[in-house]
Parts: C-alpha cells; sequence; structure tokens
C-alpha cells in the first residue's frame, strides 16, 4: 500500500450519507436506551451496536475525506469493531429471542481477536510517524492488514452462522409457544440475510484483490461496512415501533425424550379443561395468546401442556389454536357475515393478528385460499 496513492474524494453525496448517518446513529442509540417496558438488556446491546457503527462511518468519513498520516494510524483503531460486531451481534439476539435464568453475557474468549488487534495498534503507535509511513509504503504492514481483514471476514462469518442457528432455533420452538405472528423476527431473519450478502460480497472482493490483484472497486471494505452500518440504523428504527419479541426457554439437545410425562388420569383431565377453555371460553379469540397463558388458565405447566399438545394430539400450540381460528372463521362465512365485513376483518375478529398469518393457516386447513373458498360457497 503506497500512502500517497490513498486519494481524498470529495463526492459531497458521500459527505452526505455519513454525516446523516453518524447523526441518526447517535440519535438512536440514545432513544432506544429511554425505551421503557422493553427488553432492556437486548437494547442495551443494540445501542452498542449502534455505537460501533457510527464509529465505522466516522472512520470511513476520515478515510474519504480528512485522511493524513497521522489519522491514518487512528483510523487502524477504528477498523478494530469489524472483530467486536460479529459477537454484538450474537449477544443481541442471544439476548432479544430467549429467556434465559441469568442475562446472558459475552465471555473473554470472544474478544481476543479484537485485544490482538488493539496490540498490533500500540505496536504500530511506537513507532515515528516517518518512520510508520515507511513501513506503510515499503509493504511492511502488508501482512498485518491481510491477516486483519481476513480474520475481519471470517470472524464475522462465524459469528454470522452462529446468529443463523439461534433464529433456526428460536423459528423451531416458536410455534409450540406463541399463536400469532411476530414481525421482529422476520425482521431478523431479513437482517441476517442482508448481513450473509454483505459478507458474501465483502469475501469475494477480499480475494479477488488480495489473491488476484483484481479490484471490484466501487465494491469493496470501505463500501460495504457503510452500506452495512446504514443497514444496522433501519434495525434500529424498527425496534422503536416494534413490540417486544416474546422471549422462550433456549431449547436444549434432548439426548432421550420420555414416552410418557403424565399419568393417565393427568392426561385425561388436561384433555377435559383444554376442550373447556377452547370450545366453551374460547381463548383462541386473543391474539397474543401464548402457551404460558392457556397453561396458566388450565393450571398446569408449559411443559406438561406442550407434551400433551405434541405428544397426544401430534401438533404444536401454533396450529393447534390456528385451527379453531379457521373453524370460527368459517362459521362467520356460513353466517354471512362477510357480507357485512371484509375478510380481513373476519380473520381480526377470530384472533388472527396479521393477514399473511390468516392466510397461512387458512391454506393449510382447507387447502384453499380464503377468497376461493367464498366463491365456491357462492357458486355452490
Amino acid at each position: 500500500m503506497q500512502f500517497n496513492s490513498l486519494l481524498v474524494i470529495t463526492f459531497e453525496f458521500i459527505d452526505l450519507i455519513l454525516f446523516l448517518g453518524i447523526s441518526q446513529g447517535i440519535f438512536l442509540a440514545i432513544t432506544i436506551q429511554l425505551l421503557k417496558g422493553k427488553n432492556k438488556g437486548a437494547n442495551t446491546i443494540l445501542s452498542s451496536i449502534l455505537l460501533i457503527a457510527v464509529v465505522m462511518l466516522i472512520g470511513r468519513m476520515i478515510y474519504f475525506r480528512f485522511l493524513t498520516p497521522m489519522l491514518f494510524r487512528w483510523t487502524v483503531l477504528i477498523d478494530m469493531v469489524i472483530l467486536i460486531f460479529g459477537p454484538l451481534c450474537y449477544c443481541y439476539i442471544r439476548r432479544l429471542a430467549f429467556l434465559e435464568n441469568e442475562q446472558y453475557r459475552l465471555s473473554w474468549i470472544h474478544f481476543i481477536p479484537a485485544g490482538l488487534h488493539f496490540l498490533f495498534f500500540v505496536y504500530g503507535m511506537t513507532f515515528s510517524l516517518e518512520d510508520y509511513i515507511q513501513k506503510v509504503n515499503s509493504g511492511a504492514f502488508n501482512l498485518p492488514f491481510f491477516i486483519i481483514e481476513g480474520g475481519g471476514i471470517l470472524s464475522n462469518l462465524f459469528y454470522w452462522g452462529l446468529n443463523v442457528n439461534l433464529i433456526t432455533k428460536y423459528k423451531r420452538e416458536e410455534k409450540n409457544r406463541v399463536s400469532y405472528s411476530q414481525n421482529l423476527i422476520s425482521f431478523l431473519i431479513l437482517f441476517q440475510i442482508s448481513v450473509g450478502v454483505f459478507l458474501l460480497v465483502w469475501l469475494i472482493s477480499f480475494i479477488a484483490l488480495k489473491f488476484f490483484s483484481y479490484s471490484l472497486y466501487p465494491i469493496g471494505y470501505d463500501s460495504l461496512w457503510v452500506g452495512l452500518s446504514v443497514f444496522i440504523f433501519v434495525i434500529g428504527y424498527y425496534s422503536l415501533k416494534e413490540p417486544e419479541l416474546f422471549r422462550i426457554p433456549l431449547p436444549v439437545e434432548k439426548t432421550k425424550p420420555k414416552p410418557q410425562r403424565m399419568p393417565e388420569r393427568a392426561i385425561s383431565l388436561l384433555k377435559e379443561r383444554l376442550q373447556h377453555a377452547i370450545e366453551e371460553d374460547k381463548l383462541y379469540l386473543q391474539s397474543n395468546l401464548t402457551l404460558r397463558d392457556l397453561a396458566q388458565h388450565l393450571n398446569t405447566s408449559t411443559h406438561n401442556l406442550s407434551w400433551y399438545l405434541n405428544q397426544v394430539l401430534q401438533t404444536n400450540f401454533y396450529d393447534y389454536i390456528n385451527h379453531y381460528r379457521i373453524k370460527e372463521f368459517i362459521k362467520k362465512i356460513d353466517n354471512n357475515e362477510h357480507h357485512q365485513h371484509t375478510i380481513l376483518a373476519l380473520s381480526m375478529d377470530v384472533g388472527f393478528n396479521s393477514k399473511s398469518t390468516f392466510n397461512k393457516a387458512f391454506k393449510l386447513e382447507m387447502n384453499d385460499t380464503p377468497s376461493n373458498y367464498i366463491k365456491q360457497l357462492v357458486s355452490v
């Protein structure tokens, strides 16, 4: 790397994006901490991620607009945040989605790469400015810079994989715990897909430049992290308006499932209470009904109720509740209520909280769409 070949970019649109990103990131980091009644532990981590994004944007602004030999040394320190981003995202999703006995904390092992990066920065500061620039221009730091960027890619890919695994576990267990769709988890899936795309493109540009001396400019380390930082702010805005994600216990691998968790008498009693709660009390009409709510109503544990649904009825909580919601919807159609109300309004009346969830549940139950089902009734 020849330091005197680093050009100062004067494109004003980039300046505008960076300035707006920095100011909005600071605003979101502070505002999220002031939210009441939400997952405070997860929001603390989210604020930290937002501030990291701000640091990244400040580093890119320095690089694009104000780069001097002295500031170049400090941008090396700023780049340390690429090794902290992955662990913090993992901690955020862990705190956001899972209910654990103690608030999850990252061990010091997760920050060893960042610590090594800091030691390299300190090593660089032991040189005079002239000697440092001479080493940069002579290529003496090419290998450390290669290791830093390559290590950043591998680290973020590793934690991306851990996050995908966490979300997969949550999605698998979610249907045993809640009866409604949660937009936040869908947004987290979109976020992970976007991060995966960013990391893949970064990896490709890294391999092209380092191994084949082929630049994919403007695609590269700087532009990708600017884009990712802006996308992180979208996550921050979304968390302001979305309700808190329903947290579930972190699923553990079971060695040998017990074939009979409850005695026959207890099973019969639970069956009667469940039928009464669903068919008489119609608890499924509650759009935010959870396994915990139903278990408390039945005076049993969530484990017993979940076991009964999974092992005896061969279903999960989500499908079980939505089965009765669809039945209630069909009753309303048979009573011609769809002539006075929209299909969406009727679906909300029977307990669904979104059109997409209702359509999926109806298709699964009736093997048809709601509109086609009604058309067939009219034709008959």
